[in-house]
């Protein structure tokens, strides 16, 4: 664990220009290197755009290995000194917040090229180009994905990681389905696409997505438990409610709330590393683990959240009961299959973390400006205090002064005292 001290050492916090100059050097030094390695591997071809050792196969790779890169140095030399906070965890929660970090971007790189340069050959169906044309399309898609990602991994919170978090899952998902070879997998169930039956892609992006998904839920409860642990430092209860003895329970707890995100990230882990073909009891434990938590949650937000808007309270309740009327429709009215069960859950839980997510910081937003206010109207206190002691004439003043009497029907009524 770094000190004060060392903390204070690493230098000022990074501004936005800081950012981006940097972000333009990662482009720039690695649109270089992607170009030398498309001059190398496309010598004497003429490479499609996708397929085999194609345009889009190398630059996925290069701009793989730029995003990771560019992911670290932002780690490093940026987030760490905009968000200090993080030099301050143990060791091993940065390095799991870093890896996190760095293989959603270096993943969601990889999707993001191969399908775009796949949509380009159908475009372009047949079209082949030189190595010098091949070249200078591996070498944009590098530059500009590790300009993308220094500047996400840099400007990381709680808001951002998430909608990343939302993208890559819903991303790696869909890819499985459509890698799938066994066109009937959703008569079974969700985990069927990470099995060999579905096919070695749909296997290898369905349980990837998942662990990589997971380290970045890992990722995403430091930044969310930083901003409840800000909130619970300005907590005030009601006071209609301090009167109860049940009053000294209803406060903020960020730890429980930790624990429970944790052991989703963890279940959600597990679940992409044992296919449901090699163990499914123990699957199916990982599942109720991933569940448990996020049941925890949902049903606790009033003692773990309070001061959260009522309306967001009976949100979580609603959620509940959604998740209930979910699984009575799958298990006992037969309405649909466990496919559908599983995405009815899905779309439940990511509706009320994105919610969770925004009023979080609509509350910290909220508390900011009141403590600035708060700043505003004690330093302009104190200046009024300084200037009546060092003015002389405001001490002989007579105390019975009535100031009322300075203004009377809009005309001046002089300094008269009784």
């Amino acid at each position: 664990m770094r000190t004060d001290e060392s903390i204070q050492n690493h230098g000022k916090p990074a501004t936005e220009l800081d950012i981006e100059r940097q972000a333009l050097w990662a482009g720039f030094i690695c649109s270089i290197l992607g170009l030398i390695v498309g001059l190398i591997l496309f010598a004497g071809n003429r490479p499609a755009l996708a397929g085999g050792l194609s345009v889009g196969a190398v630059a996925a790779s290069t701009g793989a290995v730029a995003a990771a890169l560019a992911s670290a140095v932002a780690f490093r030399r940026l987030l760490l000194s905009r968000e200090p906070w993080l030099a301050r965890i143990p060791r091993w929660r940065q390095a799991v917040t870093l890896i996190g970090l760095v293989l959603v971007h270096a993943a969601s790189s990889v999707m993001i090229l191969m399908v775009a340069f796949h949509l380009m050959q159908q475009a372009f169906f047949g079209l082949r180009v030189d190595m010098l044309a091949g070249s200078l399309l591996v070498s944009g898609a590098t530059g500009v994905s590790a300009y993308l990602c220094l500047v996400a991994t840099a400007r990381t919170n709680a808001e951002t990681l998430s909608v990343v978090l939302g993208i890559f899952m819903a991303s790696g998902v869909v890819i499985s389905m459509l890698l799938a070879e066994d066109r009937g997998w959703w008569q079974s169930m969700f985990s069927s696409l990470g099995t060999y039956d579905a096919g070695i892609g749909s296997f290898w992006t369905f349980n990837t997505t998942l662990v990589v998904s997971g380290l970045v839920l890992m990722a995403f409860t430091e930044f969310m438990t930083r901003d409840l642990a800000k909130l619970a430092r300005t907590y005030r209860c009601r006071p209609s409610l301090e009167k109860y003895r049940i009053a000294k329970y209803l406060r903020p707890r960020p730890g429980v709330v930790r624990w429970c995100l944790l052991a989703v990230a963890v279940g959600v882990i597990l679940i992409g590393i044992v296919p449901v073909n090699v163990a499914p009891e123990v699957h199916a434990t990982f599942v109720r683990l991933a569940a448990a938590g996020m049941m925890l949650l949902l049903m606790g937000t009033t003692v773990l959240l309070p001061g959260y808007p009522v309306v967001f309270h009976l949100m979580s309740l609603t959620a509940l009961g959604a998740l209930w009327l979910s699984f009575l429709l799958w298990q006992e009215w037969n309405y649909y299959n466990l496919t559908g069960f599983e995405l009815a859950v899905v779309a439940i839980l990511f509706t009320w973390i994105s919610v969770f997510i925004r009023t979080t910081s609509a509350l910290i937003h909220d508390k900011k400006q009141q403590l600035r206010k708060e700043k505003r109207a004690r330093r302009r206190a104190q200046r009024e205090q300084l200037a009546g002691a060092q003015d002389p004439a405001a001490s002989n003043i007579d105390p019975h002064f009535n100031h009322g009497e300075i203004r009377r029907n809009g005309e001046d009524a002089g300094f008269q005292s009784r």
